[in-house]
């Protein structure tokens, strides 16, 4: 089987971690060996050594690139969950794993990701003890070529999964 590369990609709250969980869930019940990498995990393993800047968020967004090389070159297909806010990051990713790369904008209203606000970090913001948040105070550009647009504020987490189940199997990944 070849390996694939699932991108999820959106501003906090908008579903990406737990879009992430269920596809990896899905695809563990078919004897599929996938690996999620997470950007806020990967933060926090390495001791957060980056800030917030956008020459912070290249270095991550390089970190967790060559997590996923490294996993690839054992075969092991993987799922990253990571905000990915610039236009320039997700054409890298696109770049170093060429057709193994399917990007996913998981596109929610602020609004909806605000009251989800899993991680505080709208709350945060709002008390002023936060800047850099991606689609608030700081940058999240839409991404420009997604292979699927997923509306978590409108669709089921079951629709979302079906939808890219339907898209790996249409695109010749044995699921």
């Amino acid at each position: 089987m070849k390996v694939f590369n699932i991108c999820f990609t959106g501003i906090s709250g908008s579903g990406k971690t737990t879009l992430a969980n269920a596809v990896k869930n899905k695809l563990s019940e078919r004897g599929i060996n996938v690996q999620i990498v997470d950007g806020d995990d990967t933060r926090k393993e390495i001791g957060n050594l980056f800030g917030h800047t956008k020459q912070d968020r290249m270095k991550m967004n390089a970190i967790n690139r060559l997590l996923v090389k490294y996993l690839n070159q054992n075969g092991i297909s993987t799922i990253l969950s990571i905000v990915a806010p610039f236009e320039e990051m997700r054409c890298l990713m696109r770049e170093t794993f060429g057709d193994s790369y399917i990007e996913i904008y998981v596109k929610c209203s602020k609004e909806v990701c605000v009251q989800r606000d899993v991680k505080g970090y709208y709350k945060l913001e709002k008390e002023g003890e936060l800047l850099n948040l991606n689609g608030v105070n700081d940058v999240y550009e839409i991404p420009q070529r997604p292979e699927l647009i997923l509306e978590t504020d409108k669709d089921a987490l079951d629709v979302c999964v079906t939808k890219i189940m339907d898209y790996l199997a249409g695109n010749g990944y044995a699921v």
